[in-house]
Order: C-alpha cells, then sequence, then structure tokens
C-alpha cells in the first residue's frame, strides 16, 4: 500500500484533454494538445518558455509523431529508458518524432548541453545528440 501512496503524490505531466488535435514537445516528445501546450508549457522543459506564447507553442512542438506511450513509473520501465525518457515526468510520450526547431532554440539546447529527441524530416533514429 505504500507505493501507492508514494506514486500518488509523484508529479504528472498532463495528458491529452481530447482524442484530436495532440503535438509533441519537440524537445522531450510530450504530447498534448495545442491549447494545453499554450495554457501550462511542457512541464520538462520549461526553459522552452511555451505557455502563453502560440509562436513557441507552434514552432517547439510537432503534430508529425508516431505511436504513443504512457510512461508511469519512469524509474522501473525499461521502455522508458530505451526511449531516452527515464528522466521525465510520468505521461504520455511520442515514440517518434519529427520536425525542426528554430535554430536560436537549437543552438541554446546545445550550449547548455541538452538533448533533443526530434529529428529533421527524412532523417531516421529517434534522438539527435547535443553537440559540442
Amino acid at each position: 500500500m505504500a507505493a501507492l501512496v508514494d506514486d500518488a503524490d509523484r508529479e504528472m505531466a498532463d495528458v491529452p484533454n481530447s482524442m484530436k488535435g495532440h503535438r509533441a514537445c519537440l524537445r522531450c516528445g510530450l504530447v498534448k494538445c495545442f491549447d494545453q501546450f499554450y495554457a501550462e508549457g511542457c512541464e520538462n522543459c520549461p526553459f522552452l518558455e511555451l505557455a502563453e506564447r502560440q509562436d513557441r507553442v507552434q514552432s517547439c512542438t510537432t503534430s508529425n509523431f508516431e505511436g504513443m506511450v504512457a510512461m508511469m513509473k519512469p524509474d522501473d520501465s525499461w521502455v522508458a529508458r530505451w526511449e531516452g525518457i527515464s528522466r521525465n515526468l510520468p505521461g504520455v510520450y511520442a515514440m517518434r518524432l519529427e520536425g525542426e526547431m528554430p535554430p536560436q532554440i537549437m543552438q541554446f539546447l546545445r550550449d547548455k548541453r541538452i538533448s533533443c529527441r526530434a529529428t529533421a524530416p527524412g532523417e531516421g533514429g529517434s534522438q539527435i545528440p547535443p553537440q559540442g
């Protein structure tokens, strides 16, 4: 029973509140609806400053992704480790996503040595390592 209490106290990212209009954060892959990203931003990536910035939501999220996985216990999930999201908050994540962030944001991520899961259109793979 103690494990249930510990899990209940754990912070969790919002799950999509609609069955359509899903978008995924290009940095971490978190899936929510556009309105949710606009209202609250990305819980894993506050440095992207998506909340109440329509231009940022549009440029830092994508609707071009494949598959979704609901991750509830990042520390215990082999899928989370395989996908490279075991350090993220519990939530719904895209399995593979495509898109490109604006160059200035990519440079910021590189400077801070923050990885980005998105791939450019036509590239394979699921993760772009930080450059530096």
